[in-house]
Protein backbone atom coordinates (compact mmCIF):
# COMPACT_ATOMS: atom_id res chain seq x y z
CA UNK A 1 0.00 0.00 0.00
CA UNK A 2 2.75 2.71 0.93
CA UNK A 3 4.19 1.57 -2.39
CA UNK A 4 1.46 2.69 -4.19
CA UNK A 5 0.66 5.98 -2.13
CA UNK A 6 3.76 7.00 -3.28
CA UNK A 7 3.25 5.95 -7.10
CA UNK A 8 0.60 8.48 -6.75
CA UNK A 9 2.54 11.11 -5.46
CA UNK A 10 4.85 10.81 -8.71
CA UNK A 11 2.14 10.48 -11.37
CA UNK A 12 0.94 13.56 -9.42
CA UNK A 13 4.06 15.52 -9.52
CA UNK A 14 4.88 14.47 -13.11
CA UNK A 15 1.18 15.86 -14.08
CA UNK A 16 1.51 18.83 -12.80
CA UNK A 17 5.45 19.60 -13.76
CA UNK A 18 4.47 18.73 -17.36
CA UNK A 19 1.15 20.80 -16.88
CA UNK A 20 3.51 23.73 -15.66
CA UNK A 21 5.84 23.78 -18.44
CA UNK A 22 3.17 23.56 -21.58
CA UNK A 23 1.16 26.30 -19.61
CA UNK A 24 4.73 28.32 -20.07
CA UNK A 25 5.89 27.42 -23.21
CA UNK A 26 2.58 28.61 -24.66
CA UNK A 27 2.15 31.86 -23.18
CA UNK A 28 5.68 33.07 -23.99
CA UNK A 29 5.31 31.47 -27.29
CA UNK A 30 4.64 35.20 -28.49
CA UNK A 31 6.29 37.69 -30.18
CA UNK A 32 9.23 37.00 -27.64
CA UNK A 33 10.67 34.11 -29.55
CA UNK A 34 10.74 35.59 -32.96
CA UNK A 35 13.00 37.64 -34.93
CA UNK A 36 12.43 40.39 -36.76
CA UNK A 37 10.70 40.17 -40.13
CA UNK A 38 12.56 41.28 -43.48
CA UNK A 39 11.30 41.20 -47.37
CA UNK A 40 12.98 43.07 -50.07
CA UNK A 41 12.48 45.43 -52.49
CA UNK A 42 13.95 47.00 -55.57
CA UNK A 43 14.53 50.45 -56.14
CA UNK A 44 16.24 52.35 -58.19
CA UNK A 45 18.91 54.87 -57.26
CA UNK A 46 21.36 57.25 -59.23
CA UNK A 47 24.89 57.33 -59.23
CA UNK A 48 27.41 59.67 -60.82
CA UNK A 49 29.44 58.21 -63.42
CA UNK A 50 32.18 60.37 -65.64
CA UNK A 51 31.85 59.73 -69.49
CA UNK A 52 34.87 61.44 -71.93
CA UNK A 53 33.32 63.03 -75.24
CA UNK A 54 35.16 64.31 -77.73
CA UNK A 55 34.71 67.62 -79.70
CA UNK A 56 36.55 69.23 -83.10
CA UNK A 57 38.11 73.07 -82.68
CA UNK A 58 38.94 75.01 -85.09
CA UNK A 59 42.91 76.80 -84.47
CA UNK A 60 45.06 78.51 -86.57
CA UNK A 61 48.45 78.29 -87.03
CA UNK A 62 51.11 81.39 -86.94
CA UNK A 63 50.26 81.52 -90.82
CA UNK A 64 46.35 81.81 -90.38
CA UNK A 65 45.86 78.74 -91.87
CA UNK A 66 42.95 76.97 -90.26
CA UNK A 67 43.12 72.92 -88.83
CA UNK A 68 40.80 71.48 -86.80
CA UNK A 69 42.06 69.79 -83.17
CA UNK A 70 40.11 66.95 -81.78
CA UNK A 71 39.79 67.03 -77.77
CA UNK A 72 38.60 64.87 -75.02
CA UNK A 73 36.33 66.08 -72.19
CA UNK A 74 34.72 64.73 -69.44
CA UNK A 75 30.88 65.03 -68.16
CA UNK A 76 29.31 63.85 -65.21
CA UNK A 77 25.90 61.86 -65.95
CA UNK A 78 23.61 60.05 -63.72
CA UNK A 79 22.62 56.38 -64.69
CA UNK A 80 19.85 54.85 -63.14
CA UNK A 81 20.80 51.56 -60.66
CA UNK A 82 17.97 48.65 -59.44
CA UNK A 83 19.08 48.08 -56.14
CA UNK A 84 17.48 44.98 -53.84
CA UNK A 85 17.36 46.45 -50.11
CA UNK A 86 15.94 44.61 -47.33
CA UNK A 87 12.89 46.18 -45.43
CA UNK A 88 11.55 45.00 -41.99
CA UNK A 89 7.95 44.81 -41.43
Amino acid sequence: MRHLLNLRILVATVTLAAAAIMGTATASAGDSCHGPRYYYETVTVYESVRKPYEYTVVKYDHCGDPYAVTLTAWKTVQIPVAKRIRVQY
